[in-house]
């Protein structure tokens, strides 16, 4: 792996833990437990010229929110690394 690759490696790696912290505690503001259940999944799918890392709750008794996420999106032009959450905050 090249140095580049490490660079990015680590990068992304951040992004992934600062999105995941950030869901987490909108779980947690939302009563959504670890110790009741509730875990966190990751996804990943093509878009918006790029690759979408989709990070979600998941429960296997009880249906997640459908609209609290946070996405980690790698643009595939330029390599550059953002971060969403939904709801988004005002």
């Amino acid at each position: 792996m090249s140095h580049e690759d490490k660079q990015f490696a680590a990068r992304f790696s951040a992004h992934r833990d600062e999105a995941k912290a950030n869901l987490r505690h909108r779980m947690e503001e939302r009563g959504l437990f670890e110790r009741d259940g509730w875990r966190i999944v990751e996804t990943t799918r093509e878009a918006r010229q790029g690759t979408e890392l989709v990070i979600r709750p998941m429960h296997f008794k009880h249906r997640a929110p459908p609209d609290l996420e946070c996405v980690v999106w790698v643009r595939t032009e330029d390599g550059s690394i953002d971060i969403r959450c939904y709801p988004e905050e005002s």
